[in-house]
């Protein structure tokens, strides 16, 4: 995708363009060990996973809105459509969860899963964004 003046940005694109990947997978891997040492037994895998997958998402796109870094277009973007925005970061943590508890609890159990986080992250990364995300940039 080119830069250029006139070009629509797409949630898509500002979310690739502004992901901070070192807090996301750092707040990810930390959450995922923290839970897995306090869930050992059965199913702590799967919570290590779900929970480092929800917080990835989370923290991910809660830095991407509130940072000064990245293209300022897409900082631009994400600041004016905070709710669109919020939307890539909660499909991909929601679906990172429904595969993951697909294998680990079944299919409908997945899809409930899956649609509350994406439900949960939506909600709450389009509040940061509306209340933190705005103006000008």
């Amino acid at each position: 995708m080119t830069l250029e003046r006139g070009n629509a940005f797409t949630p898509v694109a500002s979310a690739t363009m502004i992901w901070p990947w070192g807090w996301a997978l750092g707040a990810g891997a930390t959450t995922g060990a923290i839970s897995l040492l306090l869930n050992l037994g059965s199913g702590a895998v799967g919570s290590g996973l779900t929970t480092g997958i929800f917080f990835f998402a989370l923290v991910g796109g809660a830095v991407a809105l509130i940072s000064g870094k990245g293209d300022r277009r897409a900082r631009r973007w994400a600041g004016q459509y905070p709710w669109k925005f919020a939307g890539v970061p909660a499909l991909a943590g929601g679906a990172g969860i429904a595969l993951v508890t697909l294998f680990a609890g079944g299919f409908f159990p997945a899809i409930f899963a899956g649609l509350g986080t994406v439900a949960l992250l939506w909600v709450v990364l389009g509040l940061i964004g509306t209340v933190a995300g705005g103006g000008n940039r």
